[in-house]
């Protein structure tokens, strides 16, 4: 999955509220970011030329700071559901 629909699902699982998010989705949201960070990471190591550089570390840093968002969100909803 492309990094801007892993992006616009996380933010739509966001938005929700805490009731209607589905944990499973959530989950499923994360790793695939998760995935998708490591893939990039990797990627940014053999990569050459300035800008692409600056291009990956930047989509690396949207998708940590997503995932983020996201495993806090599933933590509190999990620890709510308890």
């Amino acid at each position: 999955m492309k990094t801007s629909k892993l992006v616009d699902r996380i933010r739509r699982l966001l938005k929700k509220s805490p009731k209607e998010t589905k944990l499973s989705k959530l989950y499923d949201t994360v790793k695939a970011l998760k995935r998708k960070q490591k893939d990039l990471e990797h990627k940014l190591k053999s990569t050459d030329g300035k800008r692409e550089r600056q291009r990956m570390k930047q989509k690396i840093d949207v998708l940590r700071v997503q995932r983020k968002k996201g495993a806090r969100l599933y933590k509190d909803i999990k620890a709510q559901r308890r």
